[in-house]
């Protein structure tokens, strides 16, 4: 699998620990600073993902109050606990992905 856009994936794809080390190598540099902005551009999607993920669950949770609004409100919980799942485990891969790079940098 070519590598693809990687920062195209946004907060709906799962991220794999191949392709970030492959977006941090493609910056050319060893530089702690432009490894720290690549990871930033990285992490920013999945972020405003998890971000996202819990407002749609807690609005899911508040219709769910009531039997008219659990229609859309177990959905919504679904959805945003899924938003959730995948934010927290594309940041978790980025965050080994990168410390191991910058781990393999320094030696």
């Amino acid at each position: 699998m070519a590598m693809k856009n990687i920062e195209g994936y946004g907060q709906f794809r799962k991220m794999d620990k191949r392709s970030v080390l492959g977006s941090l190598k493609a910056t050319g540099s060893r530089d702690p600073d432009v490894l720290l902005l690549q990871k930033q551009k990285l992490l920013a999607p999945n972020k405003s993902s998890r971000f996202a993920g819990l407002c749609l669950a807690i609005l899911g949770a508040l219709l769910s109050l009531t039997i008219i609004g659990a229609i859309l409100g177990v959905p919504l919980l679904l959805l945003g606990g899924w938003f959730w799942w995948v934010g927290r485990q594309n940041i978790s891969v980025v965050e080994s992905a990168y410390d191991e790079y910058v781990g393999s940098a320094r030696h």
